[in-house]
Formats: C-alpha cells, structure tokens, sequence
C-alpha cells in the first residue's frame, strides 16, 4: 500500500445559495464547480452555489459536515504518511449496490502504514473463513489452467534464444521441437490471436522442420493460466450469497444457501448486505482498537446512501 503524498482531507466548504452548509470536499471539487460558473468564492475553502440545489445535500449528517482530523484513526500519527483504509474490502463493497457505495465515505479511514499492516493481518483471517464457508476461492472461480503447456513453453523459449540454440546438440534440439510442437497442436486456435504478423523471410533452421518462430513465440505468450469466461472473483461470490434469493433459486436439494456454513456466516446471509458491512465495522474495532474514530463515526451508520440530494 502506497501512502498519500497530499493530506487526506482538505476540509473545504461548499454552501447552497442562502449560505447553508450543504456538504465538504476536496480543492478539485472547489475549482470544478468555480470553473463552470457554478459557485462564488466566499473564501480559501469556501464556495457558494449560484444555482438552487434540488436536495439538501449532506445537512444534518454531522458525520459529513465536521473538519475531519489527517491522522491515523488507530494510534493519531500525523507525521507519517497515511493511506486510506476501506473498513469493507474493497473486494466486496464493489460488487454491492450503488445505494450501498455511491458517495459513502463512513467507512473509508486514514491509517498510518503500520497499522494498516497490522490490522489486515486480522482481515485475511476473516477473508479466509468466508472462503470456507462460501466455497469462494480468494482468486475466484473459473480459471483456465494449462500446465500441460508447461514443457512446451519452456522448449519454445529456449529455441528463440539465439545465444541458447548454438550450445543445444542437435538430439536435444529435436526433443524440444517435438515437446513445442505438441503444445502448439494442442493449443492451436488459442495461440491464433496470439501469433505476431508473419515475415517476409522464411524461417531459418532448427524453425524450419517444426514449429515456426511464430508459433512458438505465440506459445511464450499463451499463459499458463487465465481468467475464463465464467469467472467470478471471490467478493463476487460472497456478495451475490448475500443477496435475497427467490424460491426457484434454491438448490437442487432445497436446502438453503447458507448450508454447510456456520452460525455467523448464515446470520450474515440472513441479514444481507446490512449484517455483511456491521461485520466489517465490528472487526475492525475488535482488532484494529482504533483511539482516534472521526466524530459521529458509528457502527450502526445506516448501509443506505443519502446521497441523492448532492449536486454532480
């Protein structure tokens, strides 16, 4: 994790047009708004409207009304560089509903590097244990492996290296045309999109006998394995879990998505997207212990954005 070379909040001010605080933002928000005749400087950090907002913004959300502190929430650091910490993984909070993401910024908190490091120690613990219970690998489902292209790749790198080929006997040479041309029959239509535009000059030896300097360097590029079509990462899976499920969903058995898991996990599945985020808050503040929370920070923040009334 790279730490922010800027100070993480710059606490400035934007008003409606009676001069009600309606919500903070960064400068870059500031100067969108200054640039298209959309507001008047009041001052530094302060801007006022010229047009009627349609919501009420942020007013009466004290949370996202006050100065916030550019110190690590756990131990206070401020001279260190701070990095901004997503209290609900990313990996999860992304495939979540926009109602759930859109201009929410409760739980994303500035820490200090260190405890940052310490704190996802405890995360990848959690992150492990819904792998087991979702049957949700941490790389996700629905990769395409291809270690039977293993020998081939090498055999084929090692006849395009010019320097390589001149000390190889020539039996060896054989065995490793042979072990790329069975990989390049094996693999043929994928390594099609792969192949560089063909030459105007015929290949030279050992390529002339077995697979051609195309070819193989085609097979260099073919990984060993990639995504497939029917992938789905592993926050994907855990969040579509969470999601209400009509009857017809139910598996073949009838028994319920949450079979096979523990008690904690199909409470989560019960109580959808909302038990899932005051799961993460509750960790974090178990092992993270953080002394410094914004205030108005609360676990029990309602999931739902209100959002709606911000201007663009």
């Amino acid at each position: 994790m790279i730490p922010r070379a800027k100070v993480v909040y710059e606490n400035c001010s934007v008003l409606d047009v009676s001069g009600r605080l309606l919500f903070r933002a960064p400068r870059k928000r500031l100067d969108w708004y200054l640039m298209r005749g959309l507001a008047t400087r009041v001052d530094d950090t302060t801007i006022r409207l010229t047009f009627q907002n349609k919501g009420t913004g942020r007013q009466g959300e004290q949370f996202y009304l006050q100065d916030m502190r550019n110190e690590c929430v756990v131990c206070g650091a401020t001279s260190c560089g701070l990095t901004m910490h997503h209290v609900v993984p990313h990996q999860y909070r992304q495939h979540m509903p926009d109602s759930v993401k859109s201009r929410s910024s409760h739980d994303l908190l500035p820490l200090c590097i260190a405890c940052h490091d310490a704190y996802e120690r405890h995360a990848t613990v959690l992150k492990m244990h819904l792998r087991d219970c979702f049957d949700a690998p941490l790389d996700g489902r629905g990769w395409i492996v291809r270690d039977d292209c293993a020998r081939g790749k090498r055999a084929a790198a090692a006849l395009l290296d010019e320097a390589k080929v001149a000390g190889i006997p020539p039996p060896q040479i054989d065995r490793l045309r042979e072990a790329a041309r069975l990989a390049v029959d094996a693999y043929r239509d994928v390594l099609a999109p792969l192949m560089p535009p063909p030459s105007a000059h015929p290949d030279p030896p050992p390529f002339s006998a077995g697979p051609s300097v195309r070819e193989l360097s085609a097979l260099c590029a073919l990984p060993l394995r990639e995504r497939g079509p029917d992938y789905v990462s592993h926050g994907e899976i855990v969040v579509a879990a969470l999601a209400p499920s009509p009857p017809d969903d139910a598996n073949a058995s009838g028994d319920p998505a949450s079979a096979g898991m523990c008690a904690d996990c199909s409470a989560l599945v019960d109580g959808g997207v909302a038990a899932f985020v005051a799961a993460w808050r509750a960790h974090f503040l178990r092992h993270a212990q953080p002394r410094r929370l914004p205030e108005h920070w609360d676990p029990n923040y309602p999931v739902r954005s209100s959002s709606e009334g911000l201007p663009p």
